[in-house]
């Protein structure tokens, strides 16, 4: 069921289909698992106990299935508004303590045949060694399959973590990231540990290579514009895509140094950017401010920076531009 869980979290924060294959599998397996609790001789006296957990998946299996019909169908804001109702943790935190039952009673059990296994063992061993043999590799089998899961769930978690904070097309820190990484470096500049410049960037003639050459194209762009902008950027300096074609970048140094840095990432787009479509190009108008100057929190300084970015739209384009409290700068040509 965790597995379940882990699969139907992954389809909800990014929508990615590839996420319900562990869900789907999981659900898959849980009915097996089921019967062979119930079919277990050791667990004859624990019948309500199995029956009860069997119940409670099957409510947990239809709060999972719907709250991904609803991702589906009416979006991601909507279905975390279901997951946050959490009808499921009732079910879970029910079968928690049926299965602790069961573990504690399995438990106690043990405990009191721990002698009787004692000598019987030393019986395996001399007058049954085939059966020990066979014993020994059955438990090498179960070792190597339940490591082999736990890598693959290692790996899926690491995989979620890294996706529900970075873009799924470019791979650069997405909105949330962002916003994070905006928050502690507005942190370390209100303790005077580093100066926190903000560019934000919204690319010039996007919208036609959608309409004219199709959305792939659009994506191959994108992914070539963001690999020009990290080969000029620097250490220290972070690159975050907003959502469409707007991005932002948060730096550190004094007006001179963020003005470097916006001319160079408006220098990089001046080339063909797609082999197959060499006469396609794009620009961008970049904003600027700068803690404190402009805004002392992300709020203010995101406010001040998207000011700028439209003074540079108005100014011809393809150039950066300050606040009001600074006139625009023409890319240099």
């Amino acid at each position: 069921m965790q597995d379940a869980e882990i699969g139907q979290r992954g389809f909800l924060l990014t929508g990615e289909v590839q996420y319900l294959a562990p869900y789907e599998r999981a659900i898959g397996q849980l009915d097996e698992h089921l019967l062979l609790l119930a079919e277990n001789p050791m667990l004859q006296f624990y019948g309500a106990d199995i029956a009860a957990i069997a119940r409670l998946s099957q409510l947990k299996r239809s709060e999972l299935a719907q709250t991904i019909v609803v991702r589906r169908e009416q979006g991601q804001v909507a279905a975390q508004k279901l997951l946050r109702e959490d009808n499921g943790k009732i079910y879970m935190d029910e079968m928690r303590l049926r299965i602790s039952n069961i573990e504690s009673g399995v438990a106690a059990s043990l405990r009191e045949q721990k002698l009787d296994l004692q000598w019987r063992s030393e019986l395996a061993l001399w007058g049954g060694g085939g059966g020990a043999l066979l014993m020994l590799g059955l438990l090498t089998l179960l070792f190597v399959d339940l490591r082999r899961d736990l890598s693959e769930r290692a790996e899926l978690l690491e995989r979620l973590a890294f996706e529900s904070q970075h873009d799924s097309l470019t791979r650069v820190p997405n909105r949330r990231a962002f916003n994070e990484m905006l928050d502690q470096a507005l942190a370390l500049a209100r303790r005077g540990e580093r100066q926190v410049a903000l560019l934000y960037l919204d690319l010039d003639g996007f919208k036609p290579i959608n309409d004219q050459y199709g959305h792939a194209a659009g994506d191959a762009t994108l992914k070539v514009v963001v690999a020009l902008w990290q080969g000029v950027m620097r250490e220290g300096e972070v690159l975050a895509r907003l959502g469409g074609d707007e991005f932002a970048v948060i730096a550190a140094g004094d007006a001179e140094a963020v003005e470097r840095l916006a001319q160079r990432l408006i220098d990089a787009l001046d080339v063909p950017l797609l082999a197959q479509y060499p006469e396609i190009r794009v620009g961008v108008s970049v904003g600027l401010a700068r803690y404190a100057e402009h805004g002392e929190d992300r709020r203010r300084l995101i406010a001040a920076a998207d000011t700028a970015m439209y003074r540079a739209k108005e100014a011809g384009k393809h150039c950066f531009a300050w606040p009001e409290s600074r006139q625009p700068v023409l890319a240099v040509v």
